[in-house]
């Protein structure tokens, strides 16, 4: 099925019932290889790309927090042995630090010191992205609305040495709860300056709202039309200060 898609060459772990599941396809010409796959990773090996062999792998974490831990010490298990520069790209399931969840009760966040020791221990270097922040909605109303980052890239501690200008790209979340996330070896090189614009799930969040309540309600002298455009002028940049400070 996933050949006739387009893709060539594939690979990955079938699903238990209707949970799991991991595949990845590729097209011959990216010349890669399957160096394993089991049922939270599988490893490809780039033959060459810039003159150097590198590691893809691709990781979707244990949502059970019980079983983190395990799958965490497997994959780090396999990542010692690799010999070139590898990548791991994929839903680790894990929040890092408070930044990187928006909803109503930051404060405690499980799992997060395991997982920080766990990165720490193996020298892991976080990608920087570029996009929406949050990459994953629960998709309920209001406060029981929950934004996280758990899909990422992390690198091995000598890759910038070699792919200084990898970035990862968010795109807005639509269709699954999941944000489309893209890994790109020139993003920074690449990229052009665009103009600011203000995530959705800004205009969503309660806090935002009253900040814009509070500045439309800001008094100004003028004619009415020259008292919108002030309005909307001051509204732009007092959401953009708002949505800034959350990121």
């Amino acid at each position: 099925m996933f050949r006739n898609s387009g893709f060539n060459r594939v690979a990955g772990v079938d699903a238990n019932g209707a949970s799991g599941g991991l595949w990845v396809g590729w097209k011959k010409e990216a010349n890669m290889s399957l160096v394993m796959s089991c049922s939270n990773f599988v490893i490809l090996l780039v033959k060459k790309y810039n003159g150097l062999p590198w590691y893809l792998v691709l990781f979707y974490g244990e949502p059970n927090t019980n079983l983190r831990r395990a799958i965490l010490l497997e994959l780090e298990e396999q990542i010692t042995i690799l010999e070139y520069p590898y990548i791991i790209v994929g839903d680790f399931n894990q929040v890092d630090y408070a930044c990187d969840k928006l909803n109503v009760n930051t404060n405690s966040i499980q799992g997060a010191f395991e997982f920080n020791s766990w990165r720490l221990r193996n020298e892991l270097m976080d990608i920087p992205f570029k996009g929406p922040r949050f990459t994953w909605c629960n998709n309920r109303k209001g406060k029981r609305r929950v934004y996280e980052r758990i899909d990422k890239a992390l690198s091995s501690k000598d890759w910038f040495s070699y792919f200084p200008d990898t970035g990862i790209k968010h795109y807005p979340i639509q269709i699954s709860d999941h944000a489309p996330i893209e890994l790109d070896l020139n993003l920074t090189k690449n990229t052009s300056k665009k103009p600011y614009k203000v995530d959705a799930w800004a205009l969503e969040h309660l806090e935002c709202i009253q900040v814009i309540k509070e500045t439309w309600r800001c008094k100004d002298i003028g004619s009415p039309a020259f008292c919108v455009m002030r309005k909307l002028s001051r509204v732009r940049q007092r959401v953009k200060k708002w949505s800034l400070d959350k990121k």
